[in-house]
Formats: structure tokens, C-alpha cells, sequence
């Protein structure tokens, strides 16, 4: 137990640290350095931490495309309330199709490399130190935090985060709490980490495409609760409500 809990512990720093240390220097070239060591940061650590670990059962593909139609069905839930409460709008921005499709295949591939680190190695380790319930707790916090870093450094990654209100940072981490039970759910009973991935990069996808081209309204005062995603308190009632029903479907099944 202890060796479990010092390695999660040296995953945490990894991806925690070094990118914060290099976003928070204010030099362009290591704040960009920084920003490729956070989304580097958890595959690899995850892997060099899980060496030698025996291999699970064979995944359940099938589970990968429903894992993708529940977090679009939440993703796309949140989308219309906010659309129905006037805290969303779509006014087209002009932005050329290859515009559009870049910003959703970069939205892809950060959110598998996310994956590979938090439902793949990641979660190993968090279980294995601190068991199932508290190991993904302390996941979803970590994930938290990994975003919360360069918001509250303002380095331009998230900048929705940046100009949010502090009662919005907490929706936030909320969300990511929620959200890592839904993917790590979907994750147990697809026995891959790609069920997390696709679950991931679904919306992840559909928001960065939508914004490109013109989506957006949500920095209107008192629009943050509709906010389509974690930091929003639409969201992580959805996410909730999924990871219940998906209670009842055991992992086995």
C-alpha cells in the first residue's frame, strides 16, 4: 500500500509541477513548453508508472460507442438549456470549414492524451493507493487542479476559466469530480481506457467545432450556471443523473 500510495503520489507532482513551474516563469517559450508538458505529462507518467503491470480482460469495444453517445447526450442536454435560457447563442463567425475541423481534431487528440494519463495509468494508481471509491475522488480532484493551474495562471488555456467568477471555479471542480465517476464507469465497463476517451473527446469535439464557428454568449453576467460543460451547473446535474442509471447496468454486463 505504501509503494502504491508513493507512486500516485509521483504522478501527482508529475503532471502537477513541472508544467506549473514552467507556465508560471511569464517566458513565452517555457510557458508554451509548459502547456506541451501538461498535456504530455499524464500519458507518460502513467505509463512509465504502471510498467510491468498485468494486462486487464479483453475490452468490450462495444461499450467505446456507447460511452461516446452518453457524454454527447449530456454534452448536448447542457448545450440546449443554455440555448433555451438565452445563456448560449450562434451567430456564424465565418470561420472556413478547415478552420472548424482543425479546432475539433486538436480537441481530440488533447483529450485522448488526456485519457491515456487519467483513465489509464492514472486511475491505476489512484485505485490501487487509495482504493475505488477515494482513488477516483482524488483523481478527479488532481484533473481539477490540472486545469485550474494555468486558468488561474492565465496562459490562455482555458480562457473561460480565467475571467470565471470564484463560484464557477467551484462548479468546476465539482464537475471534474462528477465527470470522473462518468468516465471512470464507462471505462470499467468497457475494460479500456478508450471508453473515457471517446466519452472524452465526444463533446469535447462537438463544443470546439460549434465555437469555431460562431457558438458562444457564455461570458454574459449571470450566464456561468448554464456554461455547457465543468465549471457550469447544468452539467454536472446531467453527468450526475448518467452516472445513476449507469449504476444500475453492472460492470459485468
Amino acid at each position: 500500500m505504501i509503494a502504491a500510495r508513493l507512486k500516485f503520489g509521483v504522478f501527482v507532482a508529475t503532471v502537477l509541477v513541472p508544467p506549473g513551474v514552467l507556465m508560471a516563469t511569464g517566458d513565452a517559450r517555457l510557458i508554451d513548453l509548459g502547456k506541451l508538458a501538461m498535456i504530455l505529462s499524464p500519458g507518460v507518467a502513467g505509463l512509465v508508472l504502471n510498467l510491468g503491470r498485468p494486462r486487464g480482460p479483453k475490452p468490450r469495444w462495444p461499450w467505446v460507442g456507447v460511452s461516446t453517445v452518453v457524454t454527447l447526450v449530456v454534452a448536448g442536454a447542457s448545450l440546449a438549456v443554455a440555448v433555451l435560457v438565452g445563456a448560449a447563442d450562434f451567430e456564424p463567425s465565418g470561420s472556413a470549414l478547415p478552420a472548424v475541423a482543425s479546432a475539433a481534431g486538436i480537441s481530440a487528440l488533447t483529450s485522448v492524451l488526456e485519457e491515456l494519463g487519467w483513465a489509464g495509468g492514472g486511475l491505476a494508481l489512484a485505485v490501487a493507493a487509495l482504493g475505488r471509491r477515494w482513488g477516483v475522488v482524488a483523481l478527479g480532484s488532481v484533473w481539477a487542479a490540472w486545469h485550474l493551474i494555468p486558468a488561474l495562471l492565465r496562459v490562455g488555456l482555458f480562457p473561460d476559466l480565467e475571467k470565471a467568477p470564484p463560484a464557477m471555479l467551484g462548479a468546476f471542480v465539482v464537475s471534474c469530480l462528477v465527470y470522473r465517476e462518468l468516465l471512470t464507469a464507462l471505462r470499467e465497463r468497457a475494460r479500456t481506457w478508450w471508453a473515457a476517451a471517446a466519452g472524452h473527446a465526444a463533446p469535447n469535439i462537438l463544443l470546439a467545432g460549434l465555437m469555431t464557428a460562431g457558438l458562444g454568449g457564455f461570458g454574459r453576467p449571470g450566464a456561468w450556471p448554464f456554461f455547457p460543460a465543468p465549471g457550469g451547473l447544468v452539467f454536472p446535474l446531467v453527468t450526475l443523473a448518467a452516472v445513476l442509471i449507469l449504476r444500475r447496468i453492472p460492470i459485468d454486463q
